[in-house]
């Protein structure tokens, strides 16, 4: 018997009660992975911004004081 058919047969002999039981974990377990590929993909690309920025020389030019400024972040011209 497949998984898919053992899980339906097991349902049906569970009460209303228990039924919500295994929704919530089916949940809780789907929206864990989610978490989890988040958590990849946040670290991968930490790690491509690690590896542009130690790719660009200590000396380069660094952005002048004016473009970090809060009016000019958030100009809108």
């Amino acid at each position: 018997m497949n998984s898919e058919r053992l899980l339906i047969d097991k349902w049906r002999g569970l009460n209303p009660i228990q039924q919500q039981e295994v929704l919530d974990f089916v949940e809780f377990i789907a929206q864990k992975s989610f978490q989890e590929d988040r958590s990849q993909i946040r670290e991968r690309r930490v790690k491509q911004w690690l590896n542009w920025a130690s790719d660009n020389p200590d000396d380069s030019p660094g952005l002048p004081d004016e473009a970090l400024s809060r009016d000019s972040i958030y100009n809108e011209d």
